[in-house]
């Protein structure tokens, strides 16, 4: 199966929000979607899901086009599951009988119900009202529900919203599951160290547009990452350790391309940065949270601080 967005362009009123955003997808895929707020990460999925108008483009799936009419809506729909909100969850029924519901609805794992609440350590409190819930159960809920619907392609808006440490790994082990499934998942997220971990692809926005992709998947540049003052990036650059395509970034982690390096060059580098007694040193590619930071010129948190 396929999902292909092309030549999408979307306004409310004069306000354009997405413009002549194009990409396909095959199945058994996880793409991450970034971009920070109100840029428009969600409004991109109500156009998917055709729940807004579309000022130009197309929503296919199988190359097969999906207008905004009833009848392709439905059967669209039929394909696609959207991330249910919480406000949208009925406070007097059981966990149980939402997941039950999205099962039935969708043709989906009816079957698998309580293997899905085991899979995601809901036992214990899946057959209680969901007005005794927390966020965090609420949140695994909404997940199990999406889980339990089983359409091919899976569109989810913050999926790790409220959820702790355990239950982000928890919820990641799944969603990799899922794309042995041959699942397509598109999910936005600010958990961006989290992607890394399961996505494919990461689609960054940016002024309207799909700006940036990057595959997980494929060899990536390295760079000489380390955690360092402005003062300690003043000294590395005026002793020449520093090339045009050094990044520091939030006044915290530097990041040194390896390609602009001469293999002396790297080593007396390495040298030098560990007279400095960094807290963090290490070799890698950009992370999606590094990566952020450059685009968007926005701190993250994902490093280790120092003074």
């Amino acid at each position: 199966m396929t999902l292909e967005v092309k030549n999408l362009s979307v306004s409310y009123g004069d306000f354009e929000v997405l413009k002549d955003v194009s990409f396909k997808l095959e199945d058994g895929q996880i793409i991450g979607l970034v971009a920070p707020n109100g840029t428009g990460k969600t409004t991109m999925f109500n156009a998917i899901m055709r729940f807004i108008p579309i000022l130009e483009g197309e929503i296919l799936v199988d190359d097969v086009s999906y207008s905004p009419s009833d009848k392709d809506v439905l059967a669209l729909h039929q394909l696609v599951t959207f991330f249910p909100d919480q406000a949208d969850l009925f406070e007097n029924f059981t966990g149980r009988e939402h997941i039950k519901m999205y099962a039935q609805m969708w043709e989906g794992r009816v079957d698998d119900i309580d293997a899905i609440i085991d899979r995601l350590r809901m036992a214990h409190y899946v057959d209680r009202n969901v007005e005794e819930y927390s966020l965090g159960m609420r949140q695994r809920l909404c997940f199990a529900m999406m889980v339990a619907a089983n359409t091919p392609i899976m569109l989810m808006d913050e999926v790790m919203n409220g959820l702790d440490p355990e239950n982000v790994s928890l919820v990641s082990s799944v969603l990799i599951e899922l794309r042995k499934d041959g699942k397509i998942i598109v999910i936005a997220s600010h958990l961006l160290d989290n992607l890394d971990e399961y996505a494919d692809q990461v689609f960054f926005l940016k002024d309207k547009r799909l700006h940036e992709i990057t595959n997980l998947n494929e060899k990536r540049p390295l760079y000489f990452l380390v955690v360092c003052t402005k003062d300690e990036v003043a000294e590395l650059k005026q002793e020449g350790f520093l090339t045009k395509n050094t990044y520091h970034i939030d006044g915290q982690l530097l990041c040194i391309p390896l390609d602009d390096l001469g293999t002396e060059h790297e080593i007396a580098l390495y040298k030098r940065v560990r007279q400095m007694n960094s807290e963090s040193i290490e070799i890698a590619p950009l992370g999606t949270a590094e990566q952020y930071a450059i685009l968007y010129d926005l701190p993250v948190y994902s490093y280790d601080r120092s003074e």
